[in-house]
């Protein structure tokens, strides 16, 4: 027997508390004189015996309480002979189900040369083993199996057109490594062609796992690599109803593809090129195609084209390339400015310096004054830009709010004269989204960009134009305290933390308000160089063409053109890669897709419909043959192996073990404390 904690075991001392008093408590006699002594002596010396005996017998069990509590603190364990353990040989097979594995040698895929290495590692294992099998790319992981239904498991598995992703099957075997049992064997076995993205992951991992032996088999074809794909489509114009798309082609094998690559658009003619490319090397093609949309009364805004490689190769997978092409319904944007007196003047100058550059897209420009405003005026524009707060009660909201229910923008500019009654009643109609109540006059300067909204208000091509200009050097000589509605977010801020830019989503367009004016009575914006860049960032970049594509592992969110916005709508039914039915979130002006379940494309149903394109990504159907050494300095960075040492010593194991038996002297504890008041009561008798 032996102690956890021995030092309690001082605290026995206490016995002698109870020993001092019971010699500091006997009792002292008296003489009396009293005759017939003779007759009592023999009752007195019987009684005092027995009182005797009963004081020892106290003094005894209050000292083994004592010493018994300061045992029970010291927590005694009895050293016993272990039992036999039954040691258990745990087997885990990481199995690469990912889209390279689909490419085919001869007569068979790499994926059923390693289903057939997977089901004879699982035959030759031990018996008694338990197996865990895990797809990296599926995610698809089964633990605690036996021999035959891992070998079920295993034939259950299917390519899947996904990335290996090894970190949670890394994950799943560091957990059984801390499960198992002092004696457990754990070993891990990985078969994937290790391709350079599936090295790639493994050396992404931090946090290594820990077993007993590491084994990997490298399948890779046993003939030279014979495999193209398209890597990238991109539109580089949309013009004389023609679509020009460069396509990136790549020779991912060791010898010269001569390939036609074919362009295809539902019922539009397909388009061929000739495709030459050197081993190891990418070609750009430039494909035209002639959309055929303009003599069409059903004008399509958004077309899936998709792109072969012919003929197919060993992995026909990624021979197509899938991009819908989103194109303009209009060719110009119509910008209606609103002014009461000459406040416009440098406002309509950026305006037609707007549309003298070609970058910028068309745009017609018409100014009117506030107090001849017509309804036709508002119904004819695109863009309306109030270059100062109206002060006409008899304002139209109507035609105001069809503007934005066509996909239009409201733009009002903050100037120091304003009828703040019809504000006012433009933020209850929601057609200005904050409404300036008190003057600040302090020098403050716009921050450089944006801090919000720019994905769904703004374009990315007017954020780069105005990264080129120093927004913080240009002082404004104060600014409005604005209150904001509840649908409004502010979209550019002052660098004291006030609102600069304020945006609300409305229908589908949007309405705006610069807390500034759109001369220099409120600040100097006006004149400065960033000033037609900044023109561009409130008018919008207006309908171009756009392109919608994705990755497998990616979740889209699509910034829809105005052409393509529905009023009032928050989700929208979707149709997926395969031929399932789902929902995505319509949050303001942007769609946010589920993560698509594979390659293909994913649509809208209903009107209007737009497409978007999955493909597989990049790097994963790169079959360059990896070395040995790198394999084993990626599994070196994923695994850490025990030493045949250790290994041993653990498998040994200790022939004792502890065992606590510091409950039996509680009891006896108990049992005392419960037996020494009987005792003592029976003394006083």
């Amino acid at each position: 027997m032996s102690f956890l904690g021995w030092t309690f075991l001082f605290g026995a001392v206490a016995v002698a508390g109870p020993i001092l008093a019971h010699l500091l408590a006997k009792p002292r006699f008296r003489r009396v004189p009293f005759t017939m002594l003779q007759f009592l002596r023999t009752g007195r010396h019987e009684s005092q015996s027995r009182r005797h005996l009963r004081d020892l017998l106290v003094l005894l069990l209050r000292c083994a309480i004592i010493v018994l509590i300061a045992v029970v603190f010291a927590r005694p364990v009895l050293k016993v002979r272990a039992s036999p353990q039954q040691h258990r040989s745990i087997v885990y097979l990481a199995l690469d189900d990912s889209a390279s594995m689909a490419y085919r040698d001869g007569g068979s895929t790499l994926f059923s040369r390693m289903i057939e290495k997977a089901i004879e590692q699982v035959r030759q294992a031990p018996d008694g083993a338990v197996f865990g099998i895990c797809g990296l790319a599926s995610g698809r992981t089964a633990q605690g199996l036996g021999r035959s239904q891992a070998l079920a498991e295993i034939k259950r598995l299917t390519v899947v057109p996904r990335s290996a992703r090894p970190a949670e099957f890394v994950k799943a075997v560091e957990s059984q490594s801390s499960a198992s049992s002092s004696g457990d064997v754990l070993s891990a076995v990985i078969l994937s062609d290790f391709s350079p993205e599936v090295l790639r992951e493994f050396e992404r991992i931090r946090r290594p796992a820990t077993v007993d032996s590491l084994a990997h088999e490298i399948v890779v074809p046993t003939s030279s690599v014979s495999n193209a794909t398209i890597t990238d489509a991109r539109v580089v114009d949309a013009a004389d109803n023609k679509l020009d798309l460069d396509v990136v082609v790549a020779n991912r094998g060791q010898a010269s593809q001569s390939r036609k690559l074919i362009a295809r658009c539902g019922d539009l003619g397909p388009v061929s090129a000739d495709v030459d490319a050197p081993p190891g090397e990418r070609r750009v093609v430039r494909m035209r195609m002639d959309l055929g949309l303009r003599a069409s009364p059903d004008v399509r805004p958004c077309l899936p084209v998709e792109l072969r490689l012919d003929p197919s190769d060993g992995l026909p997978a990624d021979d197509a390339y899938r991009v819908a092409v989103c194109l303009p319904q209009t060719t110009a944007t119509k910008v209606l400015v609103v002014s009461r007196a000459e406040e416009a003047f440098l406002f309509e100058t950026a305006v037609r310096a707007l549309a003298g550059q070609d970058s910028a897209g068309e745009l017609n420009l018409r100014s009117t004054r506030e107090k001849s405003l017509r309804s036709d005026d508002l119904a004819w524009a695109d863009v309306i830009a109030f270059t100062s707060l109206p002060t006409d009660l008899s304002c139209p909201t109507g035609p105001l709010k069809n503007c934005l229910a066509r996909g239009g923008r409201l733009i009002f500019f903050a100037s120091d004269a304003g009828n703040f009654q019809v504000t006012e009643r433009l933020m209850r109609e929601g057609l200005i989204p904050a409404a300036p109540e008190k003057w600040s006059q302090a020098a403050v300067w716009p921050q450089p960009q944006p801090v919000a909204g720019g994905g769904t208000v703004f374009g990315e091509q007017t954020a780069t134009s105005l990264a080129n200009y120093r927004f913080d050097k240009i002082a404004l000589k104060g600014h409005w305290l604005c209150r904001t509605s509840a649908e409004a977010q502010c979209v550019w801020r002052l660098t004291n933390g006030g609102g600069f830019v304020y945006t609300q989503m409305q229908n589908a367009g949007c309405s705006i308000l610069v807390n500034t004016s759109a001369d220099d009575s409120l600040g100097l914006l006006a004149k400065s160089g960033a000033w037609v860049a900044f023109c561009r960032f409130l008018i919008g970049e207006g309908d171009r063409v756009r392109q919608f594509c994705c990755r497998v592992d990616e979740r889209p969110a699509i910034d829809l053109p105005a052409a393509l916005r529905v009023a009032g709508r928050t989700v929208v039914d979707v149709e997926t890669c395969d031929g399932g039915k789902t929902r995505a979130v319509v949050d303001r002006a942007r769609v946010v897709l589920p993560t698509p379940q594979g390659a293909g494309w994913m649509r809208t149903l209903g009107e209007p419909t737009f497409h978007v394109g999955v493909n597989l990504p990049e790097q994963e159907t790169d079959l360059s043959r990896p070395t040995e050494e790198a394999v084993a300095v990626a599994m070196q960075r994923a695994f850490v192996t025990n030493s045949d040492r250790e290994r041993e010593t653990v498998r040994a194991g200790p022939t004792t073990e502890s065992k606590p038996i510091w409950r039996w002297f509680a009891w006896a504890v108990v049992a005392l404390l419960l037996l020494e008041p009987a005792v003592t009561n029976r003394l006083k008798r």
